[in-house]
């Protein structure tokens, strides 16, 4: 049946058939937002109803407050239709749906990213256009929240529109500034005269004004304050809160209700489930008496509950409220009790609801929710887990196992990032002062917690007496990470050689193996230089083979860019990025494959390194995380500045201050320094380059960072020598040289040759040129380059024109191959000052594409499907297939199979 008119929601309703209309073109995903009764469900209804006329399916899910404790419940139910394409998907998707609603639980703990990709491949694999929609959004479970979330960023191109409705009084945002959103605000005067005549005909004139006045054009308010026992006495009752008014006119109805039906209400309003069977079982045990479907006929009829079937609804979420407020704490606790008692199939559901009849402490329904935590975590509802920890506490009867349960709680708080969350439960945990591995936990958990890119190096001794303290109470891994942050702390904020001098003696008090990729990473962001060169030596020799650890990778491949050993890093990074995309692990993606970028950016794949920035970009957005959006602005700021796109260049570093500033990221601003200094050399603004890396080395400034100023050493000396300031950065490369013996680092070795050939005496200059251009240099294409531009500019200063024309010509085609066109054009100039006249550069056609566009395209040459590229890159094969149609577009093809020959030579063009 079509749904009643709607009085004052035209327009809202044109936007909704809109929406709907266009989906076989386009998805789109909107937010409706208001106060309660203000017609959000109503307006669902008419898109369930507008949808069934367009035989589009429709896919159902409500926010229920006694369900929000049940992991992906809603999610759940709602797919339930399409579970019957679960069996093709791909098998790492399958087994983290499976296992999220709890049909297995054998393949560790998906993450909530797989679950949601495993969500968007199902709504997207038929045929049939989908309309999901979510209703009182606000209670639904986090999790189910958060697939939501993931899908409504990747909807343009399939045929999904997505409809959340959610109260506007929590403190819960949903999408991002792209998502399409309506607010509902009460009718206007007339309609709700017309919506309130329409239902409450008669009334007295100066009753019909207080509730017209009272409502405030809501809808709900309209129609339900006029049905309440005491409506004839409301021109006598003092003004309440909308909502607390509409508790009240539902609630007011149960007085007249028989006491059985009273108590069955009560039942439905604690239980977290919809069983009538439950609902009537409970009641018998709490009437003491048997109870029949006759019993709920009298609270259908006062439009409080409807029947489905087998299951018992109320009319409206506000129903629920007022029963549960209108039942004494007794009673609640016998229902509960007797739910507990007949829940038999669900544990979980069970154990909730023995808690909730508990009102002491019991030592064996904690050790039930422990176990209770543990199933938490394994089908990755870690927010759940939090709460089961929390009430376990509550259960506990000795002090020590209820700290130890709200620590573990706490873990995981700092792990979900919620700092509000985890400083309510340390509260709790009252922990010991003389509890030295409390202490440490409680140390950890604040520390990680913290954005990851703060400068503050005060924080550095604490972390450091932490990890005495954890040493102390055996727990040596504790110890280790804490060491760890604060050698990582120590390279964020450039802290003090002191400070790093106690990092490295508390590393070694631990006693790590040599192999620990922990100890390896402190060692480099202590003394990147000074021990560059070892370090060097241990990641090539572990380079050789691959652990399978994704983060072990990540920290091997991140140590490998701190001492500059990008060629290495690449590796790393490249093994960790595969492991945790296919992991669905997107948080520490973001981070992994800014890493990556930036080692492939020196090694000379450019293309690859925007691509991996833009991505970066992208699961830093989903994920928070503001230094990885940051860090990866950063490198397209530089990219684009190296390709000479110097207006690009400067937004995007404009960009990456704010955030960076926001933050207090120090070493951002340090290699921020370095992209603007690169930039202002290819734009021949040696000057102004020379500003912007003279921050790097000055202890005042907020970029002056000692850990990365090798970063730009070649940009730093190349900006003094052509502005002037030669002599200003003599003594930089002096202590580098120093500091680096007697084995630097291969690519800081390459940038101390170049450097000391820009510095020298014209004769004296040709030894150092060639030094850099030894085997090494190969690794480091745009640098290479660099040296053999300026090598063959210094062989015709010497009027040796016929012998530069070979370096010149070289770097040339090293830099036309990177798109680095500022540093092409000089190498043009120079070889026709020395009497070669030189070619055009040629747009390749891959560089008409987006870097997202160029992975599609690469993906597709290699043969992936657009079914598996969506899993690779977390988008739907819809969006794969309408992305492909735009590379066709701007590259002239018409099938797959060129793709091949347009996307070739993309990964290593100077190579």
């Amino acid at each position: 049946m079509a749904p009643l008119p709607l009085e004052g929601r035209a327009d809202d309703i044109a936007l909704i058939n809109h929406l709907i209309d266009q989906i076989d073109r386009r998805g789109s995903t909107l937010v409706i937002t208001g106060e309660p009764g203000i017609g959000k469900s109503a307006l669902l209804e008419v898109a369930r109803h507008r949808a069934a006329e367009r035989s589009i399916a429709v896919l159902t899910m409500t926010g229920v407050r006694a369900e929000v404790h049940l992991p992906f419940a809603a999610l759940e139910l709602a797919l339930r239709p399409l579970m019957k394409r679960a069996a093709s998907l791909v098998p790492r998707q399958r087994s983290a749906l499976l296992t999220a609603f709890g049909v297995c639980d054998d393949a560790g703990p998906p993450d909530i990213f797989l679950v949601a990709l495993a969500t968007l491949t199902l709504l997207t694999a038929g045929s049939q256009p989908v309309l999901l929609v979510a209703d009182d959004a606000q209670w639904l479970d986090q999790e189910t929240y958060d697939v939501l979330a993931f899908i409504s960023r990747r909807l343009s191109a399939d045929s999904v529109v997505l409809l959340v409705a959610m109260r506007d009084d929590f403190n819960r945002s949903f999408g991002d500034a792209s998502t399409l959103r309506m607010r509902l605000s009460g009718l206007g005067h007339a309609d709700a005269e017309r919506l309130l005549d329409s239902h409450a005909p008669n009334l007295p004139a100066d009753l019909r004004s207080r509730f017209l006045e009272e409502a405030s054009g809501n809808p709900l308010a309209l129609l339900e304050l006029p049905r309440g026992e005491r409506a004839a006495q409301a021109s006598d009752t003092p003004w309440l809160p909308l909502t607390e008014r509409l508790e009240l006119a539902f609630s007011s109805r149960l007085s007249d209700l028989p006491v059985a039906t009273r108590t069955l209400l009560f039942v439905a309003a604690e239980n977290d489930g919809t069983s009538l069977h439950e609902i009537l079982s409970a009641g018998e045990a709490v009437l003491g008496q048997r109870s029949g479907l006759d019993a709920l006929s009298p609270a259908i009829a006062a439009g409080l509950i409807q029947i489905d079937g087998t299951e018992v609804r109320f009319r409206h979420p506000l129903v629920r409220s007022a029963m549960h407020q209108a039942a004494d704490p007794a009673t609640r606790q016998k229902i509960h009790a007797a739910l507990a008692a007949i829940i038999q199939d669900q544990l979980d559901r069970r154990l909730w609801h023995r808690a909730a009849a508990t009102l002491g402490t019991d030592d064996a329904l904690a050790d039930d929710y422990d176990r209770m935590a543990a199933r938490a975590l394994r089908r990755g509802a870690v927010a759940m887990a939090i709460e089961v920890l929390e009430n376990a506490a509550r259960l506990s009867s000795t002090a020590s196992a209820r700290t130890d349960r709200l620590l573990r709680a706490a873990e995981l708080a700092a792990d979900l990032g919620q700092p509000e969350l985890l400083e309510r439960l340390l509260r709790q945990a009252d922990v010991d002062a003389c509890d030295q591995l409390a202490s440490a936990r409680v140390g950890w958990c604040r520390e990680v917690i913290q954005p990851p890119a703060l400068s503050d190096p005060a924080k550095i001794p604490a972390l450091i007496d932490f990890a005495a303290q954890a040493e102390a109470a055996g727990a040596k891994d504790l110890a280790g990470n804490l060491v760890w942050r604060a050698a990582q702390r120590y390279w964020w904020s450039s802290a003090g050689e002191a400070l790093g001098a106690r990092v490295l003696a508390a590393a070694n008090r631990l006693e790590l193996p040599p192999t620990d990729p922990r100890l390896i990473a402190i060692c480099a962001y202590v003394e990147p230089l000074r021990l560059g060169g070892a370090l060097h030596a241990t990641l090539r020799q572990l380079s050789e083979t691959r652990h399978g650890d994704p983060a072990v990778a990540r920290i091997l491949g991140s140590t490998a860019d701190v001492i500059g050993a990008f060629d290495l890093g690449v590796g790393f990074l490249s093994e960790s990025s595969a492991a945790l995309r296919e992991q669905g692990r997107l948080s520490d993606l973001a981070r992994v494959l800014f890493a990556q970028a930036w080692a492939e950016m020196e090694v000379g794949h450019w293309t690859s390194a925007m691509r991996e920035a833009e991505e970066a970009v992208r699961f830093a957005e989903e994920t928070g995380g503001t230094p990885w959006i940051a860090a990866a602005t950063i490198v397209k700021a530089r990219l684009a500045g190296m390709q000479g796109d110097i207006e690009q260049s400067e937004a995007f570093a404009a960009q990456a201050e704010r955030l960076a500033l926001s933050i207090g990221a120090s070493f951002l601003l340090a290699m921020l320094q370095v992209a603007r200094g690169i930039s202002a050399i290819g734009a021949g603004r040696h000057w102004e380059a020379y500003e912007h890396l003279r921050r790097l080395f000055t202890p005042s400034d907020p970029a002056f960072n000692a850990g990365l100023q090798f970063f730009g050493l070649a940009d730093f000396v190349e900006a003094g020598v052509f502005s002037g300031n030669a002599d200003a950065v003599r003594g930089v490369i002096e202590e580098v040289e120093r500091v680096a013996a007697p084995t630097p680092v291969p690519w800081v070795e390459t940038m101390l040759n170049y450097a000391k050939a820009l510095l020298a005496a014209p004769t004296d200059a040709e030894p150092f040129f060639l030094q850099g251009l030894g085997p090494c240099a190969k690794n480091w294409p745009f640098l290479r380059g660099r040296l053999l531009l300026a090598y063959g500019e210094w062989l015709r200063r010497q009027r040796r024109s016929a012998k530069a024309r070979a370096p010149l010509r070289e770097a040339r085609d090293i830099f036309d191959a990177l798109g680095a066109s500022p540093w092409g054009n000089r190498a043009r100039e120079e070889l026709r000052a020395s009497g070669e006249t030189s070619r055009r550069r040629t747009e390749r056609a891959w560089e008409t594409l987006t870097p997202q566009e160029l992975h599609i395209a690469q993906l597709a040459a290699e043969g992936l499907s657009n079914k598996e590229i969506g899993v690779r890159l977390y988008l739907s094969h819809r969006t794969v297939g309408y992305h492909l149609r735009q590379i066709f577009a701007k590259t002239g093809i018409t099938s797959r199979a060129s793709l091949g020959a347009v996307v070739a030579k993309v990964e290593n063009p100077a190579g």
